[in-house]
């Protein structure tokens, strides 16, 4: 909500018709939010934060999925059925008040959650990450981990990215021109 409105600020005019449906409706939930729900879900944050931090910082890096499930087609993420009929109602008729609904609110964050969690978690640490491409499925779809650090230890990243980078060979690699099917 805060972005939304220091952009129409920016530019002058309201942008609520330049962006997607869905940031929309998360826009709308934001001025609904109030500043004690606000500080008390980034105090719950930091904790969250805090404690990552502390489990990991014995290592260099620490390694996960980039994605939960191989990569999808342009589109498989849109919402339909009852994802879109809830975005609509929402937006069109500017029903945000639904959202207070947990399990509705649940329903439209789970998909999202469900292809990117991994990286969502060093967004709020903090932590500096890189994802690594290091796998092409027989399909010659990429698949690639994620390196999480130490705060403030870049250097350690790029470095674990460059003997990657060294030792895989995906610099040689090169995905097929496809044009796609009309």
């Amino acid at each position: 909500a805060g972005s939304l409105r220091g952009e129409a600020l920016r530019v002058g005019r309201s942008v609520t018709g330049d962006i997607e449906r869905a940031t929309r409706v998360l826009g709308r939930l934001g001025e609904m939010v109030s500043a004690g729900e606000v500080y008390a879900g980034l105090q719950r944050l930091h904790a969250a934060s805090r404690r990552l931090i502390e489990d990991t910082a014995r290592y260099d890096a620490v390694l996960m999925p980039v994605i939960a499930h191989p990569p999808l087609a342009c589109g498989a993420m849109d919402p339909k059925g009852a994802d879109e009929l809830i975005e609509t109602l929402v937006d069109k008729l500017h029903l945000t008040a639904l959202l207070r609904i947990k399990p509705l609110f649940g329903q439209l964050m789970d998909k999202s959650l469900w292809f990117t969690h991994w990286p969502a978690i060093h967004n709020v640490s903090g932590q500096p990450s890189i994802a690594l491409p290091v796998h092409v499925t027989d399909a010659g779809l990429p698949l690639g981990i994620q390196a999480a650090g130490r705060p403030g230890d870049e250097e350690t990243l790029l470095s674990l990215a460059a003997q990657m980078e060294k030792i895989s060979g995906w610099l040689k690699r090169r995905a097929p021109l496809m044009v796609p099917s009309q």
